[in-house]
Parts: C-alpha cells; sequence; structure tokens
C-alpha cells in the first residue's frame, strides 16, 4: 500500500483563520485553577486527564486526576484516581504509557521533592513515587519532557536554605534518573515563574513569566545544543499563569489567557508562527469567551482545549472551551463541507486499486480493509488529517489476499461509510 496523490498544498493557509471559542454544554463538575492538563497525542484517545489544582467547591487544593472523554455524550467527566500528593502550580507531562508529575506541592503535603507517575493504560492502579530530586521542589515552574529527557524551567524553590544551587533550567534523565545538566540564573533568590512554554522542533520557546514584573519577553532553549538565548521578538502584552500550546498540524502556536499588572485575568489569545528563517511572528487571535488566569489548556488532535483557571474576581471558571473554525479550510485554500467515500477504482481489480475519499473537517482518520467474513485484513491509513480530498493505493499482492470480496471502510469522528470491491487474480 502507498500514497500515490493528495491535495495537500499551501501550508501557509492558516488553519485557525476564523478561529471560533465553543463553550461546551457539560462544564465541569469539580472545577479547578492551578492544575494540569494532559493529553497522550500518540494514543488517539478521547480522554484527556485533568490532575490537581485548587477546587473552589472544597476551598483548598485536592489531589484529584478527573478524566474528560471528549468523545462521550453523557457524563463524560470523573473522578479515576487521585495524586500522593496535593499538588497546585505544578508541571506534568506523558512519558511512554505515563503521566509523570512534580513540583507545586502545598503546605499540606509530606514529600516536595517527588515525581510522580500514574499509568493512565492501566489507570485502576494509583500513582507511584517514580523519584526524588531537589529540581522536583518548586512551584509556578513550567517543564517538557523529551524522549527520555525532561526539561525543568523556571520557578520558584521550595527549599530555601538550598536556594542558591537552585538552577533555572534542569535536564533530568528519565531513564538513568540523573540531572545531566544545568543552566543557572545570576538571581540566587529570584527566578523567573510562571512562564508560558512550548516545544517547536529542537526548541523550547519560554514567554512572558514573572521577574521584575510581569514580562513580554521570549526565550528559547535549543535542546541539542543545550544553549539558552533571548529573542528580539515580543508578546503583544505582558502576560504570565497563562498557558501555551503548540499544534504541530498548522503549525501554529498560542499564548492563552494568564494575568498582568493592569488585568488580574486575561481573555486575550495571541498567535505565533515560526517563519523559515526561525523568526517569529505574533498576532492576536480570537480570545476566549472568559477571561482567566491560572488555566489549563492542551492540544487534543488538532484543536485547543481550555479549561479551568480563575476569573479576575478570583472564581473558578467551570466552563471548557474549545477552539474550532467557523468554516474549515483544506491544505489547498479550498473549504470542504461534506465526507465523501468514492467507489475505488479500477473495481474488480488485479491486484492494485485507488481509494478516494474527502474530509470535511480535521481530525483522525481510519482507512481499513475487510474480508468477506469482516476480518481486519489491512490497515491503509490511521492518523490525522486536514479537510482535503485524499486518494490511497492498495495492492492486495500476497497469498494472504485470494480471490474474491472484500470491504473497505472510512472513519472520522461521527462519520463512517463501507464500500465492496472485488478482486480477481
Amino acid at each position: 500500500m502507498k500514497k500515490i496523490f493528495l491535495i495537500a498544498l499551501l501550508l501557509s493557509t492558516p488553519l485557525y483563520a476564523q478561529l471560533a471559542w465553543r463553550i461546551i454544554s457539560t462544564p465541569m463538575p469539580y472545577p479547578v485553577y492551578g492544575g494540569q492538563v494532559v493529553y497522550d497525542l500518540a494514543s488517539q484517545s478521547s480522554k484527556v486527564y485533568i490532575l490537581g489544582g485548587y477546587s473552589e467547591l472544597l476551598q483548598r487544593e485536592v489531589d484529584w486526576i478527573q478524566e474528560y472523554d471528549v468523545a462521550a455524550l453523557e457524563n463524560p467527566w470523573r473522578i479515576v484516581g487521585n495524586m500522593l500528593q496535593i499538588r497546585k502550580n505544578f508541571v506534568a507531562d506523558v512519558w511512554k504509557n505515563s503521566i509523570m508529575f512534580y513540583g507545586g506541592i502545598v503546605d499540606a503535603s509530606s514529600d516536595k521533592y517527588t515525581m510522580e507517575g500514574w499509568n493512565f493504560k492501566t489507570a485502576s492502579q494509583p500513582p507511584i513515587v517514580f523519584d526524588r530530586n531537589a529540581n522536583f521542589g518548586r512551584a509556578l515552574s513550567t517543564g517538557h519532557i523529551v524522549g527520555d529527557k525532561l526539561y525543568v524551567i523556571g520557578g520558584d524553590s521550595l527549599n530555601v536554605s538550598g536556594s542558591s544551587a537552585f538552577p533555572y533550567i534542569v535536564e533530568y534523565n528519565l531513564t538513568t534518573k540523573q540531572t545531566e545538566f544545568t543552566i543557572p540564573f545570576p538571581s540566587a533568590s529570584n527566578k523567573p515563574r510562571q512562564h508560558m512554554t512550548f516545544i517547536i522542533a529542537d526548541n523550547i520557546y519560554i514567554f512572558g513569566g514573572v521577574f521584575n514584573g510581569v514580562k513580554r519577553t521570549i526565550k528559547k532553549f535549543n535542546i541539542p545544543q543545550r544553549s539558552f538565548s533571548d529573542l528580539t521578538e515580543k508578546l503583544n502584552e505582558a502576560r504570565a499563569g497563562g498557558a501555551a500550546v503548540y499544534n504541530p498540524i498548522s503549525r501554529k502556536g498560542f499564548i492563552i489567557g494568564g494575568y498582568n499588572e493592569t488585568n488580574s485575568a486575561l481573555s486575550s489569545v495571541e498567535e505565533v508562527v515560526v517563519g523559515t528563517n526561525n523568526a517569529l511572528s505574533i498576532t492576536q487571535s480570537t480570545p476566549l469567551n472568559y477571561a482567566r488566569t491560572n488555566l489549563m489548556a492542551v492540544n487534543y488532535q488538532g484543536t485547543v482545549i481550555v479549561l479551568g483557571g480563575k476569573d479576575a474576581s478570583g472564581k473558578v471558571v467551570p466552563f471548557v472551551e474549545i477552539s474550532e473554525n467557523k468554516t474549515d479550510v483544506g491544505y489547498d485554500g479550498k473549504i470542504y463541507t461534506e465526507f465523501q467515500l468514492q467507489q475505488n477504482y479500477p473495481n474488480p481489480f488485479n491486484p492494485e486499486t485507488v481509494i478516494s475519499y474527502q474530509i470535511a473537517s480535521a481530525g483522525y482518520v481510519s482507512l481499513k480493509i475487510y474480508n468477506s467474513l469482516g476480518q481486519e485484513v489491512a490497515t491503509i491509513v490511521n492518523e490525522y488529517q486536514l479537510p482535503g480530498v485524499y486518494n490511497e493505493m492498495f495492492s492486495a499482492e500476497g497469498k494472504q489476499f485470494p480471490s474474491g470480496v472484500y470491504y473497505y471502510s472510512l472513519r472520522s469522528g461521527n462519520y463512517s461509510s463501507t464500500k465492496k470491491m472485488i478482486l480477481i487474480k
């Protein structure tokens, strides 16, 4: 099987040219701010996990692990576990089949220097203490897992007596459980915190944050070179305590919400695009429906989901917003309004045939082949695709494909269609 043709040009066409924020009908039953939201893009699951944070209902920080099933029509929310420590303003990311999280420990917690791991594939099991390290004892930091390396950036040290040795950036090997590299910061006791960060290729981009005031600055940490630099570009407005999300499909990043000296909660969103010369283009995008700081946001199958946070009055925001296009624009700049699965050509065929289909909205697409008994015999497509027309070649060479009737089935979101084809050898 191989792909022979795809209308997929003009990558400069904005995927979010008409970005809108839709409020979902079912708000968070247990809303929090200062928590973490995690989605494993590789799993293609519909489940998003929200960990910890501050609950207005209980008037305290919590150790909850909440599950939000984006695809569920009824009862999409439930609490599926508990962290070992109560955490707020911490860091979480995915490593293999586990969500790893550290820092943000509150006064009620007994161990401030742990990293926990929770296997979301076997969610019935509680988290484990993965390791203890002085560099995990920080709040209001940010961080990312790249391969087997965890990168810890900024924050406030929870170890006052050891603050002089508190590095700004830490490279930690999850396999060996060793700190491999650190970058210090000139001030021993006061370091930038409440950054917003995302990764593009080999670079971690670090936006805003607090250091002698709320900043508009943008910094870059190059992972292979272990180099740290200040960029000339600036955010349109100073902000900290917001969220940064990068969508590799649209090749755009979004800096969402937060606060500054003028506004205690921001609804504004800034769009970031990295050009071919690595220069950043930063423009204002469509604002959220609700101003939020200490919010949570995540890239979910090509969209951005925004949850929780608190508003300008300090109240927790229970409403969930999801980014979407008012119209879906394909790679080729055209607008596609419906899904279609065409009859394969030629049919009957021997040994190759082409299957054509049209995708109307971005999402995960599967195209599979079944024999006359309904048994799956081949997967042609299993990936995230943007709107457009696709043509896939299926080759039935080999003994595993005898002559006879076969079926090919296309699924994307709520759309599914199946057609029959005949192989004659």
